[in-house]
């Protein structure tokens, strides 16, 4: 309604929606770089208790101690994940640009519901700083639907999951010890 009238006004309103606007809305992993020293990748959804292979790139500078320029590759941490690892690492150097990457392929599992954010982490060299490499994913539960895996990301396995007798019996011999 108009304020000085008691006419009803009409209006036509058309929301238009870009098919590939945000990050995210090409099916890419998406790559965020954080406070000095972590990048956040963004998986999408996930399902619960299966396994992943996640591959994807993330930019390397070059690695400076004590006025010593390295081009080496980035060396993986001793930090253990059970969920979450890096089972491959390769250093090379980004089609069309001038820059190195490293190439990751991490095997992951999402071992609970909701909100899963895992790490895992590389160094440029020994005497290098950790860079953390948090992975964010949501994970749907039983018949809550299948997602679309982003690319980078394929389904390797549905884990063995105990049966519920099994469950309550493993509970049990927790306690008793």
């Amino acid at each position: 309604m108009n304020i000085h009238s008691s006419t009803p006004i009409k209006m036509k309103h058309h929301v238009h929606f870009s098919g590939a606007s945000g990050p995210g809305k090409d099916n890419k992993i998406v790559i965020q770089p954080q406070r000095h020293g972590q990048i956040d990748v963004h998986l999408g959804f996930l399902q619960l208790h299966h396994r992943y292979h996640i591959e994807f790139s993330i930019p390397w500078d070059l690695c400076i101690h004590n006025e010593r320029n390295s081009n080496e590759p980035a060396i993986i941490t001793e930090y253990h994940n059970p969920y979450c690892h890096i089972i491959e690492l390769t250093h090379e150097k980004e089609s069309l640009k001038s820059y190195f990457c490293n190439r990751l392929k991490i095997e992951f599992l999402a071992y609970k519901e909701k909100i899963l954010k895992e790490e895992v982490q590389i160094i440029c060299c020994k005497a290098g700083i950790p860079l953390i490499i948090q992975l964010n994913a949501r994970v749907l539960g039983k018949d809550k639907g299948t997602p679309l895996l982003r690319t980078g990301i394929h389904n390797i396995g549905l884990l063995k999951q105990p049966k519920e007798d099994e469950v309550s019996e493993l509970k049990s011999s927790f306690i008793q010890d």
